[in-house]
């Protein structure tokens, strides 16, 4: 028997139960789809397959034609019904409606489109599609009919976002702010020619266009009253954030709520990847994305860092980042937390500890400053750490300084949801203005 010198975590033992008995489970988020009906199945798959798999070129017009080329294509429609079927007002409505979303919109993925608490959609194959709820993962009863049904749809779909089916296009992303009533919805799409086992996936985040209420986050357990003060005390007194977490953590629904809480007479910009940050109250807010276009048959690229240099010469308060990635992050560093303006941000990090750890190596990929300078440029603001999971604030910090010894950051700790704060802790250490802590 072998020795093993480690702590057992206790937290987990029932997971590791399931593993010894083989018994692992993901559950099941039902969702109610028209396409299963018994009443419309039949009507739909007879039309679908007479109007769509007869007539490809002609679909293949419609997705990316004229308003006229869709109005002939579901005249079409209405008239096989008319012909073949006897169908009340009522169904007939139904099942055109199928049929539109089947040609031109998400078809079978829409009742997930649609279901409010439902934040993030992945289709690895045409029978295995999975979504995000509240953070936490589930299979869904959701199924294309067979494999050619998704490869058909997939290649509308492409068409219809203006997206690619070749090599070069093999990563791509893109934001549809019409599909949805509700949501603006970010597309990631990784074609078969990436993918070890050689089918499509696609990924949809969806970002409320109303943004969540703080009745909402609270009801959601992402944080509660004393939390919301302390945000408010915390940026009017000028203080960055760096928000971390994984995927869907629920970073982007606090920052966007933080947006609207910086002071009117302050000048944003939002630079980001995806259109998720936005507000709808701030009167001094100016929103900006990359931008990717061909000239003389050569890509050429506006990039985060190119819009955050601009930045700089122009009168703004608040540098805000959607998901740091890359190099954009040196600007957080040596620009705006080192000119006066402060930072909001998001990036992801294991703990809210090593998220400056991590935005440092992020800028190190456009620069020679050591990480240990990079980190320390952060004491010359005030800066707040928050680290989420599970749509849930774990972990507040606040940077106190830097310990020249041994070369690290310091931090208060404001809350930790796993550990009470420490009562040695001075109440005097974790409160004041910006203007105090840079005194």
């Amino acid at each position: 028997m072998s020795k093993l010198n480690y702590k057992k975590n206790d937290k987990i033992q029932h997971l590791l139960a399931d593993y010894e008995n083989n018994f692992q489970t993901i559950d099941t988020y039902n969702v109610t789809s028209m396409y299963e009906s018994e009443a419309i199945r039949e009507y739909f798959l007879d039309l679908k397959t007479n109007i769509v798999d007869f007539n490809r070129s002609l679909v293949t017009k419609c997705v990316q034609g004229t308003e006229n080329d869709f109005k002939k294509l579901m005249d079409k429609a209405s008239e096989y019904l008319n012909i073949s079927n006897r169908l009340s007002e009522g169904n007939k409505f139904i099942v055109l409606s199928l049929f539109q979303q089947c040609v031109f919109g998400f078809y079978i993925l829409t009742p997930l489109i649609e279901e409010e608490e439902v934040s993030d959609i992945k289709v690895y194959s045409w029978n295995h599609i999975t979504c995000k709820v509240r953070g936490d993962r589930y299979l869904t009863n959701l199924s294309f009919a067979d494999e050619a049904d998704y490869d058909n749809w997939f290649d509308r779909f492409l068409r219809i976002h203006r997206l690619y089916d070749r090599p070069e296009d093999a990563l791509n992303r893109t934001t549809d702010i019409k599909g949805s009533a509700d949501s603006f919805l970010r597309i990631d799409v990784q074609l078969s020619d990436v993918t070890s086992d050689e089918n499509y996936n696609l990924h949809i985040r969806k970002i409320p266009k109303e943004k969540y209420t703080w009745e909402y986050l609270k009801n959601a357990n992402m944080l509660d009253d004393d939390m919301i003060r302390y945000l408010r005390d915390r940026i009017v007194s000028g203080y960055g954030f760096l928000l971390s977490g994984k995927g869907g953590s629920g970073k982007t629904a606090l920052l966007n709520n933080m947006i609207d809480l910086i002071p009117f007479q302050e000048s944003i910009l939002v630079s980001q990847e995806s259109d998720e940050l936005y507000s709808t109250v701030h009167p001094q807010l100016q929103m900006e994305h990359p931008l990717i276009y061909e000239k003389n048959g050569e890509k050429k690229f506006i990039s985060l860092e190119d819009e955050l240099e601009l930045g700089l010469l122009q009168d703004i308060d608040d540098f805000i980042v959607g998901e740091i990635k890359g190099g954009e992050a040196l600007y957080v560093f040596t620009t705006a937390a080192s000119t006066g303006a402060r930072f909001f941000g998001t990036i992801h990090s294991n703990t809210a500890a090593s998220s400056p750890r991590r935005l440092a190596h992020c800028a190190k990929f456009i620069s020679n400053y050591s990480v240990e300078t990079l980190e320390e440029m952060l004491t010359s603001t005030p800066f707040c750490l928050i680290h989420l999971t599970h749509f849930s604030i774990d972990e507040i910090l606040e940077i106190k300084g830097w310990d020249e010894e041994k070369q690290k950051l310091e931090f208060i700790s404001v809350y930790n949801k796993f550990q009470p704060v420490d009562p040695a802790i001075d109440e005097t250490e974790t409160s004041g203005t910006a203007d105090d802590r840079e005194g």
